[in-house]
This record gives C-alpha cells, sequence and structure tokens, in this order.
C-alpha cells in the first residue's frame, strides 16, 4: 500500500519534531486514509487526523544545513547483505565497552571484519562479513547502537556505505533493486579508534 501526500500550502515553512512524536505519528499515518490538517506555531504542532488529535511541542532552533556536511565524493564503496551486517554488528557489540559502544570496521578486498573490545573487563569479539568492496583497504570506527538503529530503519536487502577515511562521514544508504524517487541517506559521524 503505498501513500500520496499532498500539502496545500500559502507560503514555506518548517518546524522540527522531536523523535518520540515523529515515531508515533508514523505508526498512525499508515493508517490514516483521510487527509491530515497540521498547524503549528513557533511552539507547538497539532495533527488533526480523522480520530483523534496530537498535540506535541517542537525542538527550538533552526535545522543545521545537512547538505554541508555529506561528503560529496566517496572513494570507498561497500556492497553488504543489511541483515548478515546487522546481526553481525549485534553480536559484536556485546563484547564492546559499555560507554562508547565502538565497532571496529577493517575494510579489505571482500570482508569487512568488525572487532570490539573491553579492556576493563578483558572482552573482546570478530566477526568477519563478506562484502563487494571497491576501494582502498579502510580502518574506521562507528559506535554500535547508531548503526543498529541506521540497518533497521532500512528495507531493503542490501545496503551501500560510502566512505572516504576514518575521520569522515560513512554515508548509508539503500540499495533498490530499481532506481528509486525518494533518496534515503543516513549519515553517521567515526569515532576514533584507540589502539
Amino acid at each position: 500500500m503505498k501513500h500520496t501526500a499532498v500539502a496545500e500550502v500559502s507560503a514555506e515553512a518548517s518546524f522540527i519534531l522531536p523523535k518520540k512524536p515523529s515515531n508515533l505519528l508514523r505508526g498512525i499515518l499508515l493508517k490514516e486514509d483521510d487527509a491530515v490538517k497540521v498547524a503549528f506555531d513557533k511552539k507547538n504542532v497539532v495533527f488533526y487526523l480523522k480520530n483523534s488529535t496530537l498535540v506535541c511541542r517542537l525542538i527550538e532552533g533552526v535545522y543545521p544545513n545537512y547538505n554541508a556536511v555529506i561528503p560529496a565524493a566517496n572513494p570507498n564503496k561497500v556492497i553488504v547483505d543489511r541483515v548478515e551486517l546487522l546481526n553481525a554488528i549485534k553480536r559484536v557489540a556485546v563484547c564492546s565497552n559499555q560507554a562508547t559502544n565502538l565497532v571496529e570496521f577493517n575494510i579489505g578486498g571482500n570482508t569487512i571484519n568488525l572487532a570490539t573490545k573491553d579492556l576493563d573487563f578483558s572482552y573482546s569479539a570478530r566477526e568477519s562479513v563478506s562484502c563487494a568492496y571497491e576501494g582502498s583497504p579502510i580502518v574506521i570506527g562507528f559506535k554500535s547502537t547508531f548503526l543498529v538503529d541506521i540497518l533497521s530503519n532500512i528495507e531493503t536487502p542490501s545496503v551501500v556505505v560510502e566512505l572516504a577515511d576514518s575521520t569522515r562521514a560513512g554515508v548509508f544508504k539503500p540499495l533498490y533493486d530499481e532506481p528509486q524517487s525518494a533518496n534515503t541517506l543516513m549519515l553517521l559521524m567515526p569515532m576514533m579508534i584507540n589502539s
């Protein structure tokens, strides 16, 4: 079932909606057949639905220019099975440091080697995931909880990860069988890897 959004506006406006009402609204809108009326001011937004009304407080401020932080030319490109990578991250993350949740990605050839360690308790874990990789070998660290969130919210069987180097953001995109009009992109800043 596909939903199309039609907006009738007289002026351009925007607001920043917090995560919890966004997730609640996403679930409600999937079941909503009628048009949704939206009214907002500087502090609150009201969604008038067929059988209910959702009121929530807005996040104050201006949304940052995210286009400025998205790396344009990433020479390293990984194509990997999303579920396989997600499950491997969950398994190795059990042994990661509780404070950082750092997972080290060592990517080269057609393999992603995942590694975590917690020096306080002498825990460590390693796992390998096969992938299709174009680029020079790279070692980069990411917070496992954010990786799990990203991969859980992508619906395609495979994901494309574009990387420049260990200090620049990784770009995560769903890999569609056919070209899509919607450009979904998720950005994750790397973490410093302590040797």
